[in-house]
């Protein structure tokens, strides 16, 4: 098959999209995979995954078997989305509209053995219309969904797939070429990647839908300002700089996925001081604190006893303590908000035993862990880990006292 540069680019594009679709199921996969809404899902993006396999094949070896499989995959696609807005919203669609999704499904997978020679244009025309259809009225089962009926994780998760519907519903016209109309390059495999990224990014809670939708926007003028660029060089006409953006696009597209699964997965691996809480021995602070010694982000902290601090005021180290539970070399700092006798203990404390961060372990005797934890190893996430893991030894000292 002769490869022009339409079809160049819609390989590539499509291939982008194929790659990204593999990395999501990978990640959603790893989850709870007994979970319904998960298996709901991963049944959408196989189907996507074997259209856009398929598509591929077809285009660069003509087989009338991988056509055949394109269509019906294809028809299968509302039935798909459909069924996960269902789980997504807990409640069933209108009749109605099952209906019309499963008979579309089987109306394609009757039509799709037809050739091309007798079929084409009107088959696509039909696989369109009852596409944007489908998309459109899961779209309106979305906007009218009862939010009250929903928790805040799952408004975010529903209003994640609506933001990705915004880029479906235009972007697969430019799919329906050859047969309707001629467009450069199909832009559907940009709405995919747009919904893996929006996949990728549900585990993410702190990032808000501005986020995501400022990233794309920079993402995308980057893109524009490449595929421009390139084809001003090698003067590749409005034709080609526009199958450039669209190339780049794609391709940043997937580096953005495949780094953010990967972050997913280093998450996971991450021995966190959180984990350290969870899976600490709690039968007193002193077994909890020493467990906290071999910790990679803070190995070789020392808990420090009264009788250790000989050298220094206890009453002002206490005060100072007291007042801010975890301390740092910030509080040494001539403009730090501290009064001078509290900045010269912490100063003496910090150089004595080459510490960054202290905390206080229990106020009664006075125990306090010196530890030393690098500006550039350090993170607003960390400091936050360190806070909850003073606050956690406290209170296993004070549930001891008590007892």
């Amino acid at each position: 098959m002769n490869l022009d540069d339409t079809l160049v680019a819609d390989t590539i594009t499509s291939l982008a999209a194929l790659f990204g679709l593999l990395i999501v199921i990978s990640v959603v996969g790893g989850r709870d995979t007994g979970d319904p809404l998960s298996r709901r899902f991963l049944f959408g993006l196989r189907v996507l995954t074997v259209l856009l396999a398929c598509r591929i094949l077809d285009w660069t070896t003509g087989l009338a078997l991988f056509r055949f499989v394109t269509i019906a995959a294809a028809g299968l696609l509302p039935l798909a989305a459909l069924l996960l807005t269902e789980g997504l919203l807990r409640r069933h669609a209108p009749f109605a509209l099952k209906f019309f999704a499963a008979g579309g499904a089987l109306l394609f997978l009757l039509l799709a053995p037809i050739p091309e020679r007798f079929a084409e244009p009107w088959r696509m025309a039909v696989l369109l219309a009852f596409q944007f259809g489908g998309f459109l009225a899961i779209g309106w089962l979305v906007m009218t969904r009862d939010r009250d009926s929903l928790s805040a994780a799952e408004n975010r998760t529903v209003e994640r797939m609506a933001l990705s519907l915004l880029l479906i519903i235009p972007f697969m016209v430019t799919d329906y070429r050859p047969g309707l109309f001629e467009v450069p390059v199909r832009l559907g495999g940009i709405a995919i990647l747009f919904l893996c990224w929006l996949t990728i990014g549900l585990g993410r809670a702190s990032l808000g839908h501005r986020d995501t939708i400022g990233a794309f926007t920079v993402i995308t003028l980057s893109s524009v300002f490449a595929g421009l660029a390139l084809g001003g060089i090698d003067d590749l006409g409005w034709r080609g700089s526009v199958q450039g953006v669209v190339i780049v696009l794609s391709a940043t597209l997937l580096a953005v996925i495949y780094n953010d699964s990967v972050s997913l997965t280093a998450e996971k691996r991450r021995d966190s001081l959180l984990k350290h809480m969870a899976e600490g021995d709690l039968t007193d602070s002193a077994r909890f604190l020493r467990g906290l010694q071999s910790h990679i982000l803070v190995d070789g902290a020392l808990i420090l006893p009264a009788a250790d601090l000989g050298d220094f005021d206890l009453k002002v180290l206490a005060r100072a303590l007291e007042q801010e539970p975890v301390r740092s070399l910030a509080d040494t700092q001539p403009g730090a908000p501290v009064d001078q006798d509290i900045r010269e203990q912490l100063a003496w404390l910090f150089e004595k035993f080459e510490a960054t961060h202290v905390l206080l372990a229990t106020l009664e005797p006075l125990t306090v862990v010196a530890l030393n934890m690098p500006a550039l190893a350090s993170s607003p996430g960390v400091e936050m880990e360190l806070r909850a893991v003073q606050r956690m030894a406290m209170l296993i000292s004070q549930r001891h006292a008590k007892g």
